[in-house]
């Protein structure tokens, strides 16, 4: 069992940068739609629009700083994910 923890460990890190850009790809996406609602809004909805436009923005920025700090951390697993993807069979 020991044997198989670097690329156990590896391969949980694997899922973590996943769910960490699926996280931020989710948040940019609202970003994007709250920001054209806010170009698209007239009146006292504007302003509305803008004040959601931020909170998405917010979300995305705080996702994407989680995304860098795993990929950060995740750096030395790299090789051993890397070496399990090549001992797979095609």
């Amino acid at each position: 069992m020991l044997e198989h923890t670097d690329t156990e460990i590896a391969t949980i890190g694997v899922r973590l940068i996943d769910d960490a850009y699926v996280a931020w790809f989710n948040a940019e996406s609202e970003c994007e739609t709250r920001l054209r609602s806010w170009f698209q809004a007239t009146g006292e909805g504007r302003e509305i629009a803008y004040v959601s436009y931020r909170a998405a923005l917010d979300r995305e920025e705080a996702s994407a700083r989680d995304l860098a700090r795993l990929w950060r951390l995740a750096e030395p697993c790299r090789a051993a994910v890397a070496k399990q993807a090549e001992s797979v069979p095609e």
